[in-house]
């Protein structure tokens, strides 16, 4: 696979994806007890960026070994660096491209990965093809990925504010992404060989102040300005939204209904 991914590599992002870590840390908890990967004894984190998944998985299954496989160098220099700091002692890091391991098979109990495939579309037969043979024979398979950014909206209702949901969507097809990964997941996995165990979808209204309410907000100002650079997003637009959010933040009754997330359980054939 090429860079794939282009919301960045560099601190700033370490530090938005920290936020928003946060922002859907009870939503991973419960997803990774749905799928008993306390029970596995040895789990590949996928595309863990700078590690704050890996240590979710590290201390939810503290009897597991975690490998965490990315290919940005920053964020395994930033991951390694947290590991030493913190002393754990279950997580190995991994620098590579999960299609460049072809010897690596049958090695996991599980894969888990967050907001990963989203990214890598042209190549999602060839990365889900990948991970299958990585499994061990009745391996699991844990995805959380976007099912659609269009049940964004807000009260009170705003046009720029749907203007900056629409400038994600095309922003994301633009690189190569598609944040409606999850509503074809399914299909792609089960012909990847894939059985379907559990699929289940979170998010929903976030108001003034919650942690899905931040975390959008966050990401209007950490991207809206490239948006805009792109020709994605009106500068009227982008005006109206940064006052929006300013007078969001006075009202007691305004709320956002979230990004719908879809997490998938899956297994390999025994």
């Amino acid at each position: 696979m090429s860079e794939n991914y282009f919301l960045g590599v560099h601190q700033q992002e370490i530090e938005r994806l920290d936020r928003q870590h946060l922002a859907w840390q009870p939503e991973t908890q419960a997803l990774i007890q749905l799928a008993k990967l306390a029970d596995c004894k040895n789990i590949l984190d996928l595309g863990c960026g700078p590690g704050f998944t890996t240590f979710e998985l590290a201390n939810t299954c503290p009897k597991a070994h975690i490998t965490a496989l990315d290919k940005a160098s920053l964020y395994q220099d930033y991951l390694g660096f947290q590991i030493q700091k913190r002393k754990t002692q279950n997580i190995a890091l991994l620098h590579a491209d999960i299609l460049d391991l072809p010897k690596q098979e049958g090695l996991y109990e599980a894969v888990f990965c967050r907001w990963f495939l989203a990214f890598l579309i042209a190549d999602l037969p060839a990365v889900l093809e990948a991970i299958y043979k990585k499994l061990q024979p009745g391996g699991v398979f844990v995805a959380m990925e976007y099912l659609t950014l269009d049940s964004f909206t807000c009260v009170p209702a705003n046009e720029s504010f749907d203007a900056n949901t629409k400038a994600w969507n095309q922003f994301y097809l633009n690189n190569g992404g598609d944040a409606k990964i999850g509503t074809y997941l399914p299909s792609f996995l089960e012909k990847a060989g894939f059985t379907i165990e559990s699929q289940t979808c979170v998010g929903g209204m976030a108001p003034v102040q919650h942690r899905w309410w931040n975390w959008w907000r966050d990401a209007f100002n950490d991207f809206a300005s490239t948006f805009v650079e792109q020709g994605l997003l009106a500068q009227a637009d982008f005006d109206a939204l940064k006052n929006y959010w300013a007078e969001q933040e006075k009202i007691k009754n305004g709320f956002v209904y979230s990004a719908v997330i879809t997490q998938i359980v899956a297994r390999k054939a025994t």
